[in-house]
């Protein structure tokens, strides 16, 4: 049987010098702290290097595949795929969740399923090939995982800034229908609420956004909604 280091490294298409780093970057806080601190390392500073090598490579690529966008559009494109859902997608294609090591409660929890988990490991892992490769390995990686989602993303060309008119359009050319929203949750103090939305079509569930106001929720929603379906 495969170890998940050989198995990830294969998906990868790179295969690490320290297979130590790309442990590290596997591993959930909730696994240290149930091992304890001096026994291993987790995954959250890996996970800070990833972010800004995931952002650095996108924006790389933006700068020179479309010449014609203006900052502002690259930088919603960029979040497309850098932001928690996009990196979760990843995470899922890559099928990290079952190698996560995580402590009993996380992963009792339902752990490897989760979208912050999924996008830290994803962040993590890049920020492990970059520091046992460099950038051209993190840029190899980068080409082929990401830049195919980006290049999809391009051609769809949503409008990010009103994504809950784009997803009624989607709907209505295809299926003459749509969508709706409801608020499942509001949650934290008065002056700081949380509201979490669902978005559904024909009655099966889409996508679930958070928001400081019903209305960002329902956005978020709709702007996953339009990522799955794009992917689908």
């Amino acid at each position: 049987m495969k170890s998940p280091c050989k198995t990830l490294e294969k998906t990868l298409g790179y295969r690490f010098k320290s297979k130590e780093r790309l442990l590290t970057a596997l591993t959930h806080p909730s696994y240290r702290n149930e091992k304890g601190h001096e026994t291993c390392a987790d995954n959250q500073r890996l996970e800070f290097l990833g972010d800004a090598v995931v952002g650095l490579l996108a924006a790389e690529h933006l700068y020179a595949h479309a010449s014609d966008m203006n900052e502002g559009d690259m930088t919603k494109f960029r979040s497309t795929i850098t932001n928690r859902s996009g990196l979760a997608r990843v995470g899922t294609a890559w099928g990290i969740g079952g190698q996560l090591r995580m402590g009993r409660g996380e992963e009792q929890s339902g752990g490897a399923a989760k979208e912050s988990n999924l996008a830290d490991a994803v962040e993590a892992i890049l920020g492990a090939v970059y520091e046992d490769g460099g950038h051209r390995a993190a840029a190899k990686v980068f080409a082929k995982h990401f830049v195919p989602r980006l290049e999809n993303r391009l051609v769809q060309s949503p409008d990010m800034d009103n994504p809950k008119g784009t997803l009624q359009e989607y709907t209505q050319r295809v299926r003459q229908t749509n969508p709706e929203y409801a608020i499942l949750e509001e949650s934290g103090p008065a002056h700081d609420r949380v509201y979490l939305a669902a978005v559904t079509w024909d009655g099966e569930e889409l996508a679930r956004g958070e928001g400081a106001s019903k209305r960002g929720a329902e956005a978020d929603a709709a702007r996953k909604a339009l990522a799955r379906l794009q992917d689908s």
